[in-house]
C-alpha cells in the first residue's frame, strides 16, 4: 500500500464542480490525472532522449555545435541559471 500525503491544490470552481459532479472522489480524480500527465511527460522525455542520441550519433560534430548554441541561448535567456 502506497503511503498517501496530504496536499493542497487550488483551481477554477466550475473545474471544481464539473470533479464533484462527475468523478466523486475528488482526489482520486486528481491523482488520476496526475498519474496520466506524469506518463505522458516520461515517455516524451524518453522518446526526445531516443531521437537526441541517434541525432548525435549520426553527427556528434553537428550535435555538439547545436548543444553549444542551446546552452548559450538558455544562459542568455535564463541569466545563466543551471
Amino acid at each position: 500500500m502506497s503511503v498517501k500525503e496530504r496536499i493542497t491544490v487550488t483551481i477554477d470552481s466550475e473545474i471544481a464542480t464539473q470533479i464533484k459532479e462527475l468523478a466523486g472522489s475528488t482526489s482520486s480524480f486528481v491523482e488520476s490525472a496526475i498519474r496520466e500527465k506524469l506518463d505522458r511527460y516520461r515517455h516524451a522525455r524518453a522518446m526526445l532522449d531516443r531521437e537526441l542520441a541517434a541525432a548525435e550519433r549520426a553527427d556528434p560534430e553537428r550535435f555538439a555545435e547545436a548543444r553549444a548554441h542551446v546552452t548559450e541561448m538558455m544562459d542568455r535567456h535564463f541569466g545563466g541559471a543551471a
